[in-house]
């Protein structure tokens, strides 16, 4: 089975889309996705069916997943999501390469994968399964077409 952990804000949303969409440095909520970027990932999960772990922050919500539908996103291929595994002493910030580690750790059916995220908190053995966006512009096409070939390798 083949996974990406996906990470939702700056990949299916960014900096350029909330400045398009709201007043110039108001982010009423960030708990919106770019129609255009979730087509690109869409497109990924078509062209390789792969499977989708969250790793994102938004897992965190009991209602992630229909917080998602409720943007426009087809949730059909989620089927899990990383654990929390906050730093020493309730930190905000999270290590998500060790908690993509611990998902794997316990998913040995698991034969290939990518990590699709804006922030390089990632372990060195996850480098080559890395692809990095940014808060910036999202997801691109150029991401797009890296992953997939990945995927199909």
């Amino acid at each position: 089975m083949k996974i990406l952990f996906l990470d939702i804000d700056g990949v299916l949303n960014s900096a350029d889309w909330f400045s398009r969409r709201t007043k110039p440095q108001q982010f009423d909520n960030l708990h919106e996705l770019d129609i255009e970027l979730t087509y690109l990932f869409d497109e990924i999960i078509e062209r390789t069916n792969c499977k989708v772990v969250l790793s994102s922050t938004w897992r965190l919500s009991k209602t992630y997943q229909e917080d998602l539908e409720r943007q426009g996103l087809n949730t059909n291929s989620i089927i899990d999501r990383t654990p929390h595994m906050p730093l020493m002493g309730g930190a905000e910030a999270m290590e998500r390469g060790k908690e993509i580690k611990a998902w794997l750790d316990n998913h040995q059916e698991v034969t290939g994968y990518v990590i699709l995220d804006d922030d390089s908190d990632m372990l060195p053995e996850q480098l080559p399964n890395f692809f990095k966006t940014s808060w910036q512009t999202g997801i691109t096409r150029e991401i797009t077409d890296k992953i997939i070939t990945h995927l199909m390798q």
